[in-house]
């Protein structure tokens, strides 16, 4: 091993030109996989791959229109509405609305809004010549007006208007995809092409005319695509405006810590350029490229800002192994040679183990995770491949030429950097090294503690939470929360059974009259069913006697001699031929009517979202009115999605937990066994990360920070970063006890070199992240914060738990190596 030691530190370094022109040719390569890079994917990439939702939202993709062939966009009004002026505006907006370009062809149906309630209660269409008296009297008692006017939290009057929209992109691409192959197949395509993207400037279009609004009231929209807008705005702009903050200020520490522009200047191009491999590599592995990973999602976005904080750890610990060769006289090839060579066990170990408790999340249920687990992996790996190899070459390329003209000056140790933390680190050294029982009572204590307070940590997941502060969505938001309880969202349910069966065809019927009913209608549903083929049935057999109504009198006879569809199937199926024929395109969003198979339903409405507890209570509710088989049917929406992924990170949270350690414990104690045949040095690296996890996850729920698919990656991040300290401590250990043969001192030279060199690394990690605190997104300011504790609490337990496992594994070392001595006096003296 130290031959290939040698060797690759000298091919990094004899030729630093070459080293870093090899360097600019990959970076060229895997750059150009940014180009390949898509657009942001939305919250389903967080849906568990094998759940039933999941499942159930892939069954409805393939045989109907699409999941959401309507969005609802909900407008806005804060103030007193129901006043004359209050009305007159908010019928106007409704019909500015109404008649823009973008948004007409997409209407699903009339805008409901409290003006035409109130017209239509009073017979009056000019809406601002009413009195004042004449609305309160309309108001009174009308529940439809109940669930369009009520108070936010000070109690100003709000009411809202629903606009619901037609995905007819999406319609026409499937309706493509079933074309096959042809003419017809390749115009609906180029037509599906160039609808793509109408429904979102539909529901900009209709902000953009709330905002406008003019009147007594305060308009605004929300919808999915305003939501979508501002939260891919706040995660994109706003993560790269935090990367740069991240990078000043990395590089004031780098300035303190090295005091060279030049060291400065290569420690900043290697971060840049690992982030620009990173990047290049998730364009070539995403969709676009081989399709081993998914589209960037919310988790990915933090890779390039989490290597910031990490990788910059190998610059420091490079320049500093650098100026300790130069400090033992060695010319600077030799020193770059040497240094490379000190630092490549250390640091590549600790990347290792981070980089395979990064790949761990491969296992999550959670598809966005396995994608994070990828990205960050490979970043961590590519900041070592790159910041090594250049900061040793351009050092040795740049002394080399000063030593050749005499201006080379002598190096200044990194170590002290910071007046008076070597001294202090030694004697917390001596102290720990003389009497370490306190610390480690102390650390049980804690440890205790904060495992009985880990027990009360809360796992959610919150799409809302993704929103910026103090924005206009989430602003909206919570007006809708405290007006109406939430905002809206659309579900669809999924029935899997035959439809001819007697009991099936009655459940979507009775469904369909329990949603009518105020009193059956289930907790968290929004008005009546919008969708089914209960709802369509009725519509087409019952006569209300309106011109254009949809009715049929063939379908009313079939329905009658099907008796309530007691009777015969054949007689249903008959019914359901009739009714295929007579409404072909609305029949085809809502059954699918398989000979040779089982035939599948769909029903929609709407619910209340942004209560996870509410949601499940609804669905419960729904569940209860359908009496048939409990696996005939699944829910899917948003917040159902939200409840899957609660669960699947609950279920996951432990084993996942499990293997990140148990994988980083399996790579140490086989590398340590291989090369030292000291196993037991892979368990003193890891045995203090659990530690930290535990003090990690019980300070989380001290502090309320909720365990959600951003903080869940503080466990990976814990191994990787907290092994990383472990290791150098073991790794200086070693040495100084190498020298000495004396645990104790070995143990106070440690922490006066590496110590005091771990907290400017500390100091750099913890920075690089703690930006994140600035972010307007809760969960990212929550993980810049958990993540500055977990480095502050990997560093006590490398620096005070560590040091003594270390004591007690040197003091068995002297014992063998005693025994050793007089067994083999005993056995010279035998021979003798």
């Amino acid at each position: 091993m130290s031959r290939s030691l040698d060797s690759l530190s000298r091919l990094a370094t004899a030729k630093p030109i070459v080293t870093l022109a090899v360097l600019a040719a990959v970076t060229a390569g895997i750059g150009a996989g940014m180009t390949r890079l898509g657009p942001q994917a939305d919250s389903s990439v967080f849906l568990p791959a094998d759940s039933r939702v999941a499942e159930a939202s892939e069954k409805i993709e393939a045989q109907f229109a699409g999941p959401r062939d309507t969005v609802s966009a909900t407008l806005i009004f804060r103030g007193p509405a129901l006043t004359p002026a209050g009305l007159a505006q908010i019928d106007r907006t409704v019909r500015d609305v109404e008649s823009n370009a973008l948004v007409a062809p997409l209407l699903a149906d009339r805008i409901v809004s409290p003006a035409p309630v109130v017209a239509a209660a009073l017979g009056r269409d000019d809406l601002a010549s009413l009195s004042q008296q004449q609305i309160d009297e309309a108001a009174a008692g009308s529940p439809a007006l109940d669930r369009l006017v009520g108070h936010d939290a000070e109690g100003e009057p709000v009411a809202i208007a629903t606009v619901r929209l037609l995905d007819r992109a999406r319609a026409v691409e499937k309706a493509a995809e079933a074309a096959g192959d042809g003419a017809e197949a390749d115009r609906l395509a180029a037509e599906a092409e160039a609808l793509a993207g109408t429904l979102a400037e539909a529901e900009l279009a209709i902000r953009d005319i709330a905002r406008s609004s003019q009147g007594s009231l305060d308009a605004g929209s929300l919808s999915p695509a305003v939501t979508e807008a501002e939260s891919s705005q706040a995660s994109g702009s706003e993560m790269q405006m935090l990367m740069v903050i991240a990078l000043g200020v990395i590089a004031a520490l780098l300035l303190l810590f090295t005091r060279s522009i030049l060291d400065l200047a290569f420690s900043l191009l290697g971060l840049v350029v690992t982030i620009v491999w990173v990047m290049g590599a998730q364009g070539w592995l995403g969709p676009d490229g081989v399709g081993l990973i998914g589209l960037p999602n919310t988790l990915t976005t933090m890779v390039p800002l989490m290597l910031i904080g990490l990788v910059v750890d190998y610059a420091i610990q490079s320049v500093g192994a650098y100026r300790e060769q130069r400090n033992e006289k060695h010319e600077a090839r030799a020193a770059a040679r040497r240094g490379l060579r000190a630092v490549i066990i250390p640091l590549g170990l600790a990347a290792v183990t981070t980089v395979v408790s990064f790949f761990s999340n491969v296992t999550s249920p959670i598809p966005a995770n396995g994608d994070f687990g990828v990205v960050a992996g490979l970043g961590v790996a590519f900041g070592l491949v790159v910041m090594l190899p250049m900061i040793f070459a351009a050092r040795a390329l740049v002394d080399r030429r000063r030593e050749s003209r005499g201006s080379l000056r002598p190096a200044r140790p990194i170590v002290g950097a910071i007046p008076g933390v070597g001294a202090a680190a030694e004697a917390l050294g001596g102290r720990i090294a003389r009497r370490p029982a306190p610390f480690l009572v102390a650390i049980g204590v804690v440890t205790v503690l904060l495992g009985i307070a880990s027990t009360r940590i809360e796992t959610v997941f919150d799409t809302n939470a993704f929103l910026p502060a103090g924005g206009e969505a989430i602003e909206h938001v919570e007006t809708l929360d405290e007006a109406f309880g939430g905002s809206t969202e659309d579900v669809t349910m999924l029935i899997e059974a035959e439809i001819t069966g007697d009991r099936t065809i009655r459940n979507v019927i009775d469904l369909t009259i329990a949603f009518s009913d105020d009193l059956r209608r289930p907790e968290g549903v929004v008005g009546d069913i919008k969708s089914s083929l209960g709802l369509l049935l009725l519509d087409w057999i019952v006569d209300d006697g309106t011109a254009g109504d949809n009715y049929d009198p063939e379908l009313r006879d079939l329905a009658e001699a099907a008796n309530e569809f007691r009777l015969d199937p054949a007689q249903v199926q008959a019914l359901l031929d009739r009714l295929e024929v007579i409404d072909p395109e609305e029949f085809g969003h809502v059954a699918v009517n398989n000979p040779d198979g089982v035939d599948t339903l769909l029903i929609r409405f709407e619910a209340l979202a942004g209560d996870p507890a509410r949601t499940e209570r609804m669905v419960a509710g729904v569940s209860g009115l359908w009496f048939g088989q409990a696996d005939e049917f699944t829910a899917t929406s948003g917040g159902i999605v939200g409840l899957e992924v609660v669960g699947a990170m609950t279920s996951s949270q432990t084993s996942s937990i499990v293997t990140t350690v148990l994988s980083a414990l399996i790579i140490l104690v086989v590398f340590f066994w291989i090369t030292q045949r000291r196993a037991a040095l892979g368990f003193i690296a890891v045995g203090p990360i659990v530690l930290v996890l535990i003090w990690v996850l019980g300070t989380m729920a001290l502090l309320d920070i909720p365990y959600n698919v951003i903080t869940a990656l503080i466990t990976a991040l814990s191994i990787g970063i907290g092994v990383d300290y472990t290791i150098h401590i073991i790794h200086r250990y070693q040495e100084e006890f190498a020298d000495r043969r004396e645990p104790e001192a070995a143990a106070r030279r440690t922490l006066a070199t590496t110590g005091s060199a771990l907290l400017g690394s500390a100091m750099t990690t913890a920075l690089g992240f703690g930006v994140l605190v600035f972010s307007s997104l809760t969960p990212f300011k929550q993980f810049g914060l958990v993540t500055a504790i977990t480095i502050a609490y990997a560093l006590v337990a490398a620096v005070v738990v560590v040091p003594p496992m270390m004591i007690v594994w040197a003091a068995y070392q002297n014992h063998r190596l005693r025994s050793a001595v007089a067994r083999a006096e005993r056995e010279l003296g035998d021979t003798a």
